[in-house]
């Protein structure tokens, strides 16, 4: 790079943006589904629908506009001109952020504080920016205009500034000084904007570049808010590519983003879904190329095949008619572990069963095709003297909802049946303070209790240790909820003590202190893990027994008692007694204590009824 540029050579950087084939392709599906050829580069800049979306930081999927903090920025900026799209790139980054020109701009912006200008040059430059340097052109003009240096030399100037050249900023720096005064400004306030400089040039944006990516962010924002179903619909295509079924992944998140704008996403089937995401009547049908294991070269097999021969009847028919080469075993399998076979009117778990016996016929089938035989009646189906179909499938149990959901989510990246914790959402909201669908307001430091389910555990061990024969091995590993996945991260020290209880699906309630320090994505590091099943005895403080006197009468009191008796221990019990009068009486004992152990908890259950007995939880002191 600097040999080209000292040999009087301009040095250009093309970037691939993958932003502007989703543009492209949201242009295509627009023009499909409306008739409509629209023109990103016509898009009007004050759109009020597109500035509604970005000021509530609607902005999943909108370049550069994206991440949690960003979106937390366009909700304090409220933007409403295209330059506060281009300050918003250029001001989020660490040194804007940490030097407070981020909150200048936006106090300032919405009129909480007023913009102070030194200078009238000042005020020409910075007030499209409420008196913040942003850009490096700024104060490329502030060194020129104000200082009276040379637009070359403020140039250098500015890069010795970044690279902390000092003897170029020394001679620059008495050149400012005497030119700010020549204009009327006096030394001391010259030397504090200089001292400003020197603060600010470092974190000087380039304004042109800034603006190239705004144009993209805004026409990406102007397709969300305008045509919605369109554009995540080629936003979803665009995921395809490189998808990551380990973790939650940006296709997924796209997803769930449809869910929230009332967008319906309709699941795989080999009969209605294309290659691509496609939008029919104003719903987006599930990419079969989106499937793991199945990828473009068989969703285009199974595409040309329907469109030349009709929709597929059955797992043997598509087995005859889509050949092997393009559709080999493993992508049928992946396709009904995603369901897109369910039309077909058979368990999942039959397809599964009878996948050999339809890949053998299909097999002959082509074979025969190849060969040439036709049958009897001119047509291209081979006539054979038996040819099984769909009726003489295995009759197998279907699978469980579990493994259901277990396979969707291997193959779609997510589960769309049904969630695994949906079983366990009571108890779980009834232990936990939050879901993951918090996260974006957990703070660094933050001491919190999540629940969820245990996936993608990698273990590893510490390159340094402090003591000699400490523990080195740890383990990272996601906790899903319903909500979504937070990245967990157990330590030597607590892994050794309980880092057998990471294991694949289980589920389990954790307590740790959010970790934002790699970024915007929150990590929780852990401190304790108790499994779900045992959170009951873990924040228990005791039980309530209800006893409705019309069922059980005087003796019930007593047979309690009896039982009661049988666990002393240390928690409270409570006593709710249903007289015959209709009255409620609570009772709390200071003398008896009990063991509120499961065993106890299934006796009161099995002599007074599943509602009888509740739980008292403390949670506020977490595990």
């Amino acid at each position: 790079m600097s040999d080209v540029e000292a040999a009087g050579l301009l040095k250009m950087d093309f970037l691939g943006l993958r932003n502007l084939t989703i543009l492209s392709n949201a242009v295509e599906i627009i023009e499909q589904t409306t008739g409509e050829r629209v023109d990103p580069l016509k898009f009007p800049l004050d759109d009020p629908k597109t500035f509604a979306l970005l000021q509530r930081g609607e902005t999943k999927g909108i370049f550069q506009l994206e991440s949690g903090g960003i979106r937390d920025l366009l909700q304090k900026m409220k933007p409403d001109h295209f330059r506060d799209i281009i300050a918003t790139n250029a001001l989020y980054r660490p040194g804007p952020l940490e030097g407070g020109m981020v909150q200048q701009y936006v106090e300032v912006k919405n009129g909480r504080r007023k913009a102070e200008y030194l200078h009238d040059v000042l005020r020409d430059i910075t007030a499209e920016t409420h008196g913040v340097m942003v850009y490096q052109e700024q104060v490329m003009q502030i060194l020129n205009r104000l200082g009276q240096i040379q637009l070359a030399a403020a140039y250098t100037c500015i890069k010795a500034i970044s690279k902390k050249k000092e003897k170029i900023i020394a001679e620059n720096h008495e050149q400012f000084i005497e030119g700010s005064v020549s204009l009327g400004l006096k030394k001391s306030d010259a030397q504090s904007l200089w001292d400003m400089i020197l603060k600010f040039a470092g974190y000087g944006f380039n304004k042109s570049h800034s603006t190239a990516y705004a144009l993209v962010s805004y026409q990406t924002a102007y397709l969300k808010a305008n045509f919605p179903v369109e554009f995540m619909a080629a936003l979803l295509t665009g995921d395809i590519p490189g998808r990551n079924f380990s973790r939650k992944d940006s296709l997924v998140e796209h997803i769930e983003d449809c869910q929230r704008m009332q967008i319906e996403v309709i699941p795989p089937d080999i009969n209605q879904s294309d290659e691509k995401f496609a939008v029919k009547k104003g719903k987006i049908h599930f990419a079969l190329a989106a499937i793991k294991g199945c990828g473009g070269a068989a969703a285009q097999a199974i595409m040309k095949e329907r469109e030349a021969h009709g929709p597929f009847r059955d797992l043997f028919d598509f087995c005859e008619r889509v050949e092997t080469s393009s559709c080999s075993r493993a992508a049928v399998e992946t396709l009904i572990k995603a369901g897109a076979m369910d039309g077909f009117g058979c368990h999942r778990s039959q397809l599964f069963a009878g996948l050999d016996r339809a890949i053998q016929s299909g097999a002959s089938a082509q074979a025969d095709k190849r060969a040439g035989q036709l049958s009897l009646f001119g047509g291209d189906e081979v006539e054979t003297d038996e040819t099984p179909r769909a009726e003489s499938l295995p009759s197998v149990p279907e699978w469980d909802a579990r493994q259901i959901a277990t396979f969707e989510k291997e193959v779609l990246g997510y589960y769309l049946s049904s969630h695994p914790l949906a079983e366990y959402l009571d108890k779980l909201k009834k232990y936990c303070q939050f879901s993951t669908a918090d996260i974006g307001k957990f703070k660094d430091r933050q001491k919190i209790v999540l629940g969820g389910m245990v996936s993608s555990i990698k273990h590893s061990n510490v390159k340094r240790v402090k003591e000699a024969g400490a523990p080195t091995r740890y383990v990272m590993f996601d906790l899903e909820d319903v909500d979504g996945a937070i990245r967990c991260i157990q330590w030597p020290t607590e892994y050794v003590k309980q880092g057998h209880m990471v294991q694949a699906d289980a589920i389990l309630v954790v307590q740790g202190t959010v970790d934002r320090r790699g970024g915007d994505e929150a990590n929780l590091v852990i401190e304790k893990i108790v499994p779900l099943d045992e959170i009951d005895q873990t924040l228990t403080n005791g039980l309530s027994v209800s006893i409705d006197e019309t069922k059980f009468g005087e003796k019930g009191l007593k047979d309690v008692f009896e039982i009661l008796r049988g666990y002393p221990g240390n928690r409270k019990l409570e006593l709710l007694l249903r007289l015959d009068n209709g009255t409620e009486v609570k009772l709390k004992s200071d003398k008896i204590k009990i063991d509120a152990s499961r065993e106890l908890c299934d006796c009161l259950k099995q002599y007074l009824g599943e509602e009888a007995i509740e739980m008292l939880v403390n949670t506020s002191a977490g595990l």
